[in-house]
């Protein structure tokens, strides 16, 4: 697998609504201007990778990671971002509930990417 951005950081309070939606976030920032939509990709948490949905937000310059099998609390913790393949494209919502009918497509999706991955 060939990564599209690998990004570290030190994750940062965001706008807590990817939580009200079910689907916490560790949010990073990032430079890469090029680099927006959603993607399968990976944390890397104190030695440990997990797969993740992971939102490249151009507007906020934040990379937004939804981890699967992952509780806990990051704030604080440097961790490492790896985009591996974009499954969408940025979108605009029209509400809370269109936010999270599309957070759960698109964590399916990268479910599904991983899958076939191994």
């Amino acid at each position: 697998m060939n990564a599209l951005l690998i990004q570290s950081g030190i994750v940062e309070e965001g706008t807590r609504k990817a939580t009200a939606t079910g689907f916490p976030t560790a949010n990073i920032p990032y430079t890469e201007v090029e680099v927006s939509g959603t993607y399968a990709g990976t944390v890397l948490v104190e030695g440990t990778e997990y797969k993740a949905a992971i939102y490249a937000n151009a507007k906020r310059n934040v990379l937004e990671a939804f981890l699967f099998d992952f509780s806990g609390d990051l704030y604080g913790k440097k961790i490492t971002m790896t985009l591996l393949e974009r499954m969408a494209e940025a979108k605009t919502f029209q509400g809370i509930q269109d936010e999270k009918s599309f957070i759960d497509w698109a964590v399916r999706e990268v479910e599904q990417y991983f899958n076939r991955e191994e």
